[in-house]
């Protein structure tokens, strides 16, 4: 049984190193009955560490900004902010545009910059969809789209608003929120980058919003609320390394049964190696000497 326990976290460890090599990662977090449960989702591995902290060092130890080159697509929390590459999450923004309107459905401004916040996103998918545009076409679609977030938060944004009560605070801080996104061209990455090769052959899009990590922190944070989850260091970490290697063997298997993925774990050990090595020696990469999960969930001595 510990044999087996260490082949897998050897192969949670390729996972690791694929992650680190990959195109785009969702990245999301919520709370859980130890720290956090933390989601990071790629072309090539889907990563789901539970019982950690959501910090700058952990980051830093599972997909490092400094040296990540992909884009990341995540919230706009402070510990995702100095990625090279980053697409924040539009679903978030308009949410809380729309959550404006919901409070205050008489005040035209919320309105307005709700309905214009839709606009703008459904014309971004247009244009990222647009097969007729060229790489020029579409970095100037995203020109005039960023003329459009300018004429529609500058007011705010160069007025420099003190803080302020309910509402009307919150329009200012999204205001600047978008301003700043804006600045940091954090909006419209999604339009202009290349399509990524899913393992299955599949080509996607680089999408504008997070919500392929949210949906994978459903189930966790539904367990969190009705008591059904691990308590000790020692089965977050085993649930680290399960999770991590079903849902990346989801993203391999053509389909993904309980047959296909018996099948798949019998052929690795009848071939000597898993699909992760198969395609860390393809990329040419090899696996970490060193274990993640020794630094960030270590075995609690006995």
């Amino acid at each position: 049984m510990h044999q087996l326990a260490r082949h897998w976290e050897k192969e949670f460890d390729r996972l690791c190193r694929l992650l680190a090599h990959s195109a785009v990662v969702h990245a999301d977090e919520t709370s859980w009955s130890i720290n956090s449960v933390w989601a990071f989702l790629s072309e090539q591995a889907r990563l789901l560490f539970f019982g950690v902290h959501k910090d700058g060092e952990t980051l830093q130890q599972i997909l490092d900004p400094a040296t990540f080159a992909g884009i990341v697509i995540s919230d706009h929390a402070p510990v995702y902010a100095n990625f090279s590459h980053s697409q924040k999450c539009w679903a978030h923004l308009i949410r809380k545009a729309i959550k404006l309107t919901l409070e205050c459905p008489t005040n035209a401004e919320y309105r307005r910059l709700a309905d214009q916040l839709l606009d703008i996103y459904r014309a971004a998918c247009r244009a990222q969809r647009d097969g007729r545009l060229s790489d020029a076409g579409r970095v100037r679609k995203v020109e005039a789209l960023e003329d459009e977030i300018l004429d529609l938060c500058s007011p705010v944004w160069f007025a420099e608003l003190p803080p302020q009560e309910g509402p009307d605070d919150n329009y200012r801080l999204l205001c600047n929120e978008l301003m700043r996104l804006l600045l940091a061209e954090q909006l419209f990455t999604f339009v202009t980058a290349l399509p990524w090769r899913h393992p299955a052959v599949k080509t996607r899009s680089v999408a504008g919003t997070n919500n392929e990590a949210e949906q994978s922190l459903r189930n966790p944070a539904m367990a969190r609320d009705t008591g059904r989850t691990n308590k000790t260091v020692r089965g977050a970490r085993r649930q680290t390394v399960l999770s991590s290697v079903l849902e990346s063997l989801r993203q391999y298997l053509p389909s993904f049964t309980l047959s296909t993925v018996v099948e798949e774990i019998r052929r690795w050990s009848i071939c000597g190696r898993s699909c992760f090595a198969e395609l860390l020696s393809k990329l040419n990469l090899t696996c970490p000497d060193e274990s993640i999960l020794d630094t960030l969930l270590p075995v609690p001595a006995d």
